[in-house]
């Protein structure tokens, strides 16, 4: 800073104030009084009250344990304590400015006061008062004559003569029952108001004493309300007001500036548990601070009408000091230990309903901002908001069972996603072809499944718009998704297969076994790929026809585990069975699978345990399945199901993932008809059925098209591949997405994705996992694969692992997620995957990322504190860099950074307040009421524009919070007092050199 600027904050208003949590004088310098620049010159331990001389020079302060009165030097840019000589047993008030420049202290252990000279070089003279001195008043302006103290422990106020220097005296002490520190002395020295409990009585008091008088009472004392605790006169000492702390209210009364009398007071209902008041220096309005619920009101004195700011001014506040010119007052904050500016508010502008009955739990807020997304639990919706006309629009129904929890939309609005944590489902909604999402817009909605069980919770989009990320609670995994799905082919040099015709996935996608028929060559083999990367995949060692005893290979069984693995040997009618103990052995042939009359075995279905295996047959001029119980070896047969009489064709098979239906595709491909060709049956295992049923069946069924593979990739949904037909009349193959009904034998719905028929697309696996799903084509030596890119990344155990909201940082490097049973973040770099693991406090729920990539922010709902994380920590991987504390911050559940990353909105449990933090050093600085229960919070994307968006889950709305609010800048951890602060005006020597 310059000697100019230097000279331009000295020359402005000062605010002295002591910090008895630093031990420290805070001088704030009023030259911007939106932004005070702040001081703290440490003095002695634990400093109770202050005081300022007449010409603003010097500055006291009375330290309670340190025993002294230290004496400083305001008219340095940064004060400095001249001296702290010793001011007897616990000082605990000082006044200043009496005559002689006298400063008096009142010691409160030692039932007395001391009286010094201005500088504080000679010895203090004591004078004996009543018992636990506890407050000094005396007349403003200076050169007052006598000093009022009062004596808390045995209700008197002692009146002190200090009209000359360096002889004291007291002139009388008058009894006030249950006098409280509230005492004020009007200008000109001759009346003292005090303010008392009463005696049995409801009602406080505020006693008028003629100074002049020794001490005499003007007339009875005036009834106020309950427990008063702070008086103020107005400059002009025509007006008291005294905060009824008891009664919530504030008690205004005229008075007479000759006789000293008060006039019947009014009541004025304020906050609950007012504890301090001013007024501003025109005397037009009295402010006035409720320490429980934290709030201003703003009390015309004309008219005697009540203001009240709808948000709190801080958590705990002391005191309130109007500024030199009124258009300002500054609240002292002592849970935060912040000094506040007050001028307008932060405060719940409007709420924007999301519909009876509904539940909003997260918000969406468009890019540009002008509209905005809700996640409605209660109705399976997604709510519309119009931000621009602040109201609601036509709500995007999700279907089915979805009830969304997070909801996010894409940085270029190509689509948005909800999260469905009881369906395990991705919901994708996109625009139509080629359009933006906008408010109003018409949007299609489509579930893409994770891994069952997923419970997906918080869902965030990376910056490039390619991923969505999910936690999942349920499978202790972190999904990326790529939301807009796709296709693609796995070539023939990759797949290494002449004639490809059965396909196997593992669990999760990353291994794919593909049976290669090989009519042109001995008895085939069984091709094995890993899945390297989305879309890549590398050839393994295959398992050649020696090793798996194979003839003529066609559909494949792989067990759950992956470690049983089953090929139907369509040549010599029997079924190979291979083994490995553990995922990364070789495989090695186990036993054969036959029974009399089996004949070219096609299609298999294997049960989640691998002990079942369902194998079709062609034998006897039927199509039959038969079923064997392969836990034992030798397998053993178990029952025949007929699927077609009088054709030999074996079908495919598919069973259900729960085991409990069967479902065979049976194509009728040497007739030569135009329509369709073919039928998909099914069966109910535990009805004791020996036949399946018909399904769909060609020609009625467009969808059935010389059907062979099938799998089911849930217990509604049947995938069919259709082979087409290259000859005239040519049809395209398919496949066919079919929805079943509730009966799980009939179809509800059909779609449809392209395939190519010159491929001869033959059978289709599936992975559970990841519902990526790859058909084998016969003809060109490909792999066809549908995937909706679902990458499960594992991130613990589910027993011990819940992962639960998620945010992916700005400049796409890092999804951060929370994970509430084992106290960490997961920070997932997205290039390659690898998972950091920062260690946080109790039961981490939200998250989010600060402007930059540079840090994250975690709401530790169990420990009651929030979490600072670094993205490029000092050896450059994530790691905590401080955790935030405070009183305030009481089970928080979800946290949100403002567009220019000064603030912090954190949502509490049930808790109809945000909480705004400072985003730098997590200070509490405001608590604004905004609904009845805030669940989470999205701040306006645009740096300029000061908004946050709530959703309120009892409200059934979303709040619109302008942040605006207090003008409030810098401060100190020191707990200031303002109750006994000093506002020095621009005009005197120590705020002018």
């Amino acid at each position: 800073m310059s000697e100019h600027d230097n000279d331009h904050n000295s020359a402005a208003a000062r605010l002295v104030a002591p910090a008895w949590g630093t031990d420290g004088l805070v001088v704030a310098g009023l030259a911007a009084p939106e932004q005070p620049e702040v001081h703290v010159t440490p003095v002695q331990s634990n400093p109770r009250a202050v005081a300022v001389s007449s010409d603003g020079t010097r500055a006291y302060t009375a330290n309670h344990d340190a025993g002294t009165l230290s004496v400083v030097d305001l008219g340095p840019a940064v004060p400095a304590v001249l001296r702290s000589p010793s001011a007897g047993k616990n000082p605990c008030a000082v006044t200043a400015g009496l005559a002689g420049d006298q400063v008096c202290v009142a010691n409160w252990a030692d039932d007395q006061v001391a009286v010094f000279d201005k500088e504080g070089l000679s010895s203090p003279v004591t004078v004996d008062v009543g018992k636990g001195p506890c407050a000094l008043a005396a007349a403003p302006g200076g050169q007052a004559q006598h000093v009022c103290v009062v004596n808390e422990t045995d209700a008197t106020v002692s009146l002190v003569d200090v009209g000359t220097s360096g002889s004291p005296s007291v002139t009388a002490t008058v009894p006030v029952p249950g006098v409280t520190r509230a005492i004020a002395v009007a200008k000109g020295g001759r009346f003292a108001y005090v303010a008392s409990r009463g005696d049995g009585t409801a009602n406080g008091h505020v006693t008028v004493l003629d100074v002049d008088a020794e001490g005499d009472p003007v007339g009875d004392p005036v009834s106020v309300g309950a427990e008063p605790r702070a008086l103020a006169l107005s400059v002009e000492g025509d007006r008291l007001c005294v905060a009824a702390y008891g009664s919530a209210s504030v008690s205004v009364a005229s008075v007479n500036p000759t006789t000293g009398r008060i006039e019947t007071p009014v009541s004025i209902p304020v906050e609950p548990h007012p504890v301090a008041v001013a007024f501003t220096p025109d005397g037009s309005l009295i402010l006035a601070v409720s320490r429980t619920s934290g709030r201003l009101t703003a009390i015309r004195t004309d008219t005697l009408t009540p203001t009240t700011l709808d948000e709190p001014v801080g958590a705990v506040p002391a005191g309130v000091v109007p500024g030199p010119d009124g258009r300002f007052a500054y609240v002292s904050d002592q849970a935060s230990g912040t000094l506040v500016t007050v001028r307008t508010s932060p405060r719940k502008t409007v709420e924007v309903r999301t519909g009876t009955g509904s539940q909003p739990v997260n918000v969406a807020v468009a890019p540009d901002g002008s509209w905005a997304y809700a996640a409605d639990s209660a109705s399976g919706n997604v709510a519309v908001l119009d931000l621009g006309q602040l109201q609601p629009g036509t709500p995007v129904p999700l279907g089915g069972a979805h009830k969304p929890w997070d909801v996010a939309i894409a940085p270029d609005r190509t689509f948005a996603c909800a999260t469905s944590p009881g369906t395990a489902a991705l919901l994708v909604l996109t625009p139509a072809q080629g359009e933006v999402l906008t408010f109003g817009g018409a949007v299609t909605v489509k579930a893409i499944a994770l891994a069952p069980n997923a419970e997906p919770h918080g869902v965030a989009i990376t910056p490039d718009g390619h991923y969505a990320v999910t936690a999942d609670a349920g499978t202790a995994t972190v999904s990326l998704v790529d939301p807009k799905g796709g296709k693609y082919t796995i070539e023939a040099g990759v797949v290494g297969c002449q004639q490809p015709t059965g396909a196997a996935l593992s669990k999760d996608g990353t291994t794919l076994y593909v049976s290669d028929f090989a009519s042109g060559s001995p008895n085939g083999q069984i091709a094995v790929l890993t899945r390297t990367s989305p879309g890549t995949w590398q050839q393994q060692t295959p398992i050649d026809s020696v090793t798996g005893h194979l003839s003529g290979p066609h559909e494949l069984g792989l067990s759950a585990d992956g470690l049983r693995l089953c090929v139907a040997n369509y040549q010599n009618g029997t079924v190979s069975v291979l083994q490995r103990a553990t995922t990364g052995d070789r495989w090695a042939f186990h036993m054969t699978v036959d029974k009399p009359a089996m004949f070219h075995p096609y299609g298999l279905a294997l049960t989640p345990d691998g002990r079942t295996l369902y194998v079709s047959n062609a034998a006897g001029n039927n199509a039959t399945v038969e079923a064997f119980d392969i836990s034992g070896n030798p397998a053993t047969h178990q029952r025949t199901i007929t699927v077609e009489n009088g054709d030999s064709i074996p079908p495919g098979l598919a069973l259900s993932p729960d085991g409990q239906y069967l479902y065979a595709a049976v194509s009728k491909a040497w007739l030569s008809d135009d329509a369709p060709l073919g039928m998909v049956y099914g069966i109910r295992l535990s009805g004791g059925g020996t036949a399946m049923t018909p399904v769909a069946a060609s020609p009625a069924a467009a969808h059935v098209d010389r059907p062979n593979g099938i799998v089911c990739p849930d217990n509604q949904t049947l995938y069919v591949v259709n082979q087409g037909r290259r000859e005239t009349p040519v049809r395209d193959a398919f496949l066919a997405v079919i929805t079943l009904d509730a009966s799980r034998l009939k179809v509800q719905k059909v779609e449809q994705q392209a395939l190519d028929k010159d491929d001869t697309p033959y059978s289709i696996a599936i992975a559970r996992d990841d519902g990526t799903c790859c058909i084998a084509n016969a003809t060109s030596g490909t792999v066809t694969v549908f995937t909706s890119n679902v990458t499960p990344v594992k991130v613990g155990e589910p027993a011990t692992s819940r992962p639960w909201d998620v945010a992916v940082s700005d400049d796409g490097v890092y999804a951060c997620i929370s994970d509430r049973k084992a106290a960490t973040v997961h920070c997932l770099r997205l290039a390659d995957r690898e998972v950091f693991p920062v260690p946080v406090r109790a039961d981490p729920m939200g998250v989010a990322c600060a402007p930059g990539g540079a840090r994250a922010y975690v709401a530790n709902h169990k420990d009651n504190s929030i979490t600072v994380i670094s993205l490029n920590g000092t050896q450059g991987r994530p790691e905590e860099t401080a955790t935030w504390k405070h009183e305030l911050i009481t089970k928080p559940e979800s946290v949100s950074v403002s567009a220019d990353g000064t603030w912090l909105f954190v949502t509490t449990e049930n808790s109809g307040a945000v909480l705004m933090l400072d985003a730098t050093t997590g200070t509490p600085r405001f608590t604004v009421p905004a609904g009845r229960a805030l669940a989470a919070g999205a701040p306006d994307p645009r740096a300029a524009t000061p908004l946050v968006y709530l959703a309120d889950t009892a409200g059934a709305a979303v709040s619109v919070v302008n942040t605006t609010a207090l003008g409030r800048v810098g401060g100190t951890e020191a707990a200031l007092d303002l109750r006994q602060a000093v506002v020095v005006p621009a005009g005197l020597k120590g705020a002018d050199r």
